[in-house]
């Protein structure tokens, strides 16, 4: 494994990022026996992705991690290139992960249609840290056969959860068909083994080629289902990233008659894909994404050469307010905050490595600068605010500009770390992610247009313990 190099300028203080090497999906999220568990897709010795393993991080508080090694290898032949993504579901006393297998077959072969395999398989777990036999419950076979050899990233729940009133398991499957179209296959499960198909979730008009990553879950007696579609075409200012990670309300049942609302993306952000839901022992919906975007080839991130590539999320608590699916980061990481500065309409004292700025907007319109080359501008004459890097001082490595429409802008909260942005707007109706680069990895940040009430906090980062390494 890559030796960690201690002195980079650009490690994350606030933000769970790979010991070493290359980090992709969030997997497996879950508090069991009191204790989170993070796993993550992991190429611990290639910044630049490779054979995919699961990484594991637990704590008992989410400010003090411990990082526990690697949890799934890919050992078996039904999982010989790669543990792709999956999920937790902890039922009985025991935690069950469910994952793909990937296995690519030797020939001349597209991997699309034909010489791929997604095998959907469980090993679990009685103390969270240990794994039992690996069991494959379902290979391409089993699956319809109007679909490509593209099925993965399987969510499994229990049917109380997402409003069906029995006793069964469910397990969402994302799937591209063999005409190009991305759904979501839906089984069901009496013993968390045996698995029937019940059911196919899609839009009406086909939306992208591919929906990865799917969840299921229930805010206030309504139904959501998330999506990472592929293949979507940019419309104005939505659809602007490779890939889109997003949720549709539905409405009927998820196992019989259902209609899919519109689609709304989660995060409006350069760096931000494949997200993963769960509910804690509290009963919050907690949700942590990747920060990261696969195959954008117009941004790139200088951590490369210190031997580390992205990063996951905060964890946000998702919550329904006046009818708005609102995301927020848990209460938990005001306990790292430090000094309490404020300002009106000026400039931080000076420049630090982490912040936490909470932004009350007086004006109609802002302009808020980070570091001299990002900006953050609402328009109220056209209700929309903007995110933008400037080119010259190439802070953001490709990352150029991302907008949204917003009818007002109240609030503002920028969690600022080493090298990644975390934006907050209204209290969690719109948020921005984004890497970016200084010099030396610090920042400050400036009201240079209007009027805002500024409270910030230098941060302290989480405490992670890496000694398993």
């Amino acid at each position: 494994m890559t030796e960690v190099n201690w002195d980079d300028k650009w490690r994350l203080g606030f933000h769970l990022m790979p010991p070493t090497g290359w980090l992709n999906d969030p997997n497996g999220l879950c508090q069991f026996q009191g204790i989170y568990h993070v796993f993550f897709q992991y190429s611990p010795d290639d910044p630049n992705g490779g054979t995919k393993y699961w990484g594991h991080y637990t704590s008992q508080d989410m400010l003090n991690w411990q990082y526990v090694g690697i949890a799934l290898s890919p050992e078996e032949v039904f999982e010989s290139h790669g543990v792709y993504s999956g999920s937790a579901l902890v039922k009985d006393g025991k935690m069950n992960l469910y994952y793909t297998g990937n296995v690519k077959l030797d020939g001349d072969y597209d991997y699309i249609y034909e010489g791929r395999q997604g095998n959907t398989i469980l090993v679990d777990s009685e103390d969270g840290v240990t794994f039992g036999r690996k069991k494959c419950l379902m290979t391409n076979a089993d699956y319809p056969s109007h679909l490509s050899c593209h099925i993965r990233d399987p969510k499994v729940v229990t049917g109380e959860s997402i409003g069906i009133e029995d006793e069964n398991c469910y397990m969402f499957l994302g799937a591209r068909t063999r005409e190009d179209t991305g759904e979501v296959l839906l089984y069901k499960s009496g013993n968390l083994t045996d698995w029937e198909l019940v059911n196919i979730l899609k839009d009406k008009i086909p939306f992208g080629y591919m929906w990865e990553c799917p969840d299921a879950f229930m805010l206030d007696g309504k139904k959501f289902l998330s999506i990472s579609p592929q293949g979507v075409q940019q419309d104005g200012i939505n659809y602007q990233n490779v890939y889109q990670s997003g949720y549709y309300e539905v409405t009927g049942s998820f196992d019989h008659e259902y209609q899919l609302e519109r689609f709304k993306e989660w995060d409006r952000g350069f760096d931000f894909y494949a997200p993963q839901t769960f509910q804690d022992e509290n009963g919050r919906r907690i949700l942590i994404g990747w920060i990261g975007m696969p195959d954008e080839p117009s941004q790139t991130n200088p951590t490369v050469a210190q031997g580390w590539q992205n990063a996951l999320t905060v964890p946000r608590e998702i919550f329904l307010k006046e009818g708005k699916v609102m995301q927020y980061p848990v209460a938990e990481l005001e306990k790292l905050r430090l000094s309490r500065h404020t300002f009106v309409s000026g400039c931080t004292s000076e420049r630090r490595k982490m912040y936490d700025a909470e932004i009350t907007v007086v004006s109609e319109d802002i302009k808020i600068v980070i570091s001299e080359g990002i900006e953050l501008v609402y328009d109220k004459t056209h209700e929309i605010l903007t995110l933008s890097f400037d080119q010259e001082k190439n802070l953001g490595y490709g990352r150029n500009k991302r907008s949204v429409h917003l009818q007002s802008c109240e609030q503002i909260r920028i969690l600022v770390d080493t090298s990644c942005l975390e934006i907050y707007l209204n209290g969690g109706e719109e948020v921005f992610t984004t890497r970016f680069y200084t010099e030396d990895g610090m920042s400050d940040f400036c009201v240079t247009e209007g009027d805002a009430k500024v409270t910030y906090w230098e941060m302290e980062g989480l405490h992670i313990d890496l000694s398993a390494l």
